[in-house]
């Protein structure tokens, strides 16, 4: 005999919001079929194997550091049960395509691969932690422990100093512990899975456990002469961003009365191969760099003959390179 799981009645929910403090939304709604992710709206409730989460708000790409475009299908919320705040990411298909070389290449998001990626990590610290459930139509939902911290982009962004007291005070520090989340990449690559949307943006600094880690993980690709291709050059290109304090765009040499003096020597092959409008020959432009360290960003520009084929070269190089520094 089959049982019956036991259904959470609307009014246990709305004592549940009470006890928490918070003012009821007159026109609050209950979902448990989380389709119309635009209709959820903050002060209604998702109820998930029968745990109502209380939306605060919908998540925006600044709270990574990027445009203040709200993400409709990423909600902020509260276990109405626990008091935890929870990052709840409900189905959302879009696809792009991108020039990845002579290739064209399409990405698409997956809740079902994130879903994957997220019961491959469990436990392990460089990677966002949750689980993923199906609502009552079936929806892959992910439920993600909120990391309390910046990302790599806005604690970067935040720092006030020059580029060269930056290269001697901070960046040897920032480096050292970047490289196990780099490298926590491998992990993935080996079971034949990619991050997708490798930025430094989706690595957030977690303050509670002094650590940096990955998150979102829905992003796929279809690029089968390079299954790795797009998540190692997304590492090149956040660690051009970190050597640099930011990434050094064509547009901000052209612009920068500090880099006039050095426009008249750059050639594009000193720009990133792929999405060519990032300078990767930084010691063009600060000509205190190591070698080795530039050496490692030359791979990913226009004057290399050698390509990086996996995350593991790349962290094999750096540690290299911070023994020196």
């Amino acid at each position: 005999m089959m049982l019956e799981v036991p259904i959470m009645k609307n009014d246990k929910i709305i004592s549940l919001i009470e006890q928490s403090g918070r003012k009821l939304k007159p026109d609050m709604t209950i979902y448990r079929d989380t389709s119309a992710f635009m209709d959820l709206e903050p002060g209604d409730v998702i109820v998930l194997e029968d745990t109502p989460f209380l939306i605060n708000r919908n998540e925006r790409e600044s709270d990574c550091g990027m445009d203040d475009d709200p993400k409709y299908w990423v909600k902020r919320t509260t276990n109405l049960e626990t008091g935890e705040i929870k990052i709840v990411k409900l189905v959302f298909f879009e696809e792009l395509w991108q020039k990845m070389g002579d290739f064209n290449v399409r990405f698409f998001r997956s809740p079902e691969k994130e879903a994957e990626i997220l019961d491959l990590v469990r436990t392990r610290s460089p990677f966002m932690q949750g689980k993923w459930t199906k609502d009552v139509v079936g929806n892959n939902v992910r439920v993600i422990d909120f990391i309390p911290g910046p990302s790599l982009m806005q604690m970067i962004s935040r720092l006030d100093m020059s580029h060269k007291d930056y290269f001697h005070k901070e960046l040897p520090h920032i480096l050292s512990r970047l490289i196990r989340c780099l490298e926590a990449l491998t992990l993935l690559h080996d079971h034949n899975l990619v991050h997708g949307d490798v930025h430094w943006n989706h690595i957030l600094w977690d303050r509670e456990i002094e650590q940096f880690r990955w998150i979102d993980f829905d992003y796929a690709y279809n690029f089968p002469e390079n299954p790795f291709g797009a998540d190692v050059f997304g590492v090149g290109r956040i660690l051009a961003s970190v050597i640099g304090q930011g990434p050094i765009l064509f547009h901000d040499i052209k612009n920068n009365p500090d880099f006039r003096q050095v426009i008249d020597n750059l050639v594009q092959e000193d720009f990133a191969i792929i999405s060519g409008n990032q300078l990767m020959n930084l010691k063009k432009v600060y000509p205190y760099l190591p070698d080795g360290l530039n050496n490692i960003l030359l791979h990913f520009s226009g004057h290399t003959e050698i390509f990086y084929e996996s995350v593991g070269e790349i962290a094999h190089d750096l540690r290299k390179v911070l023994d020196e520094i």
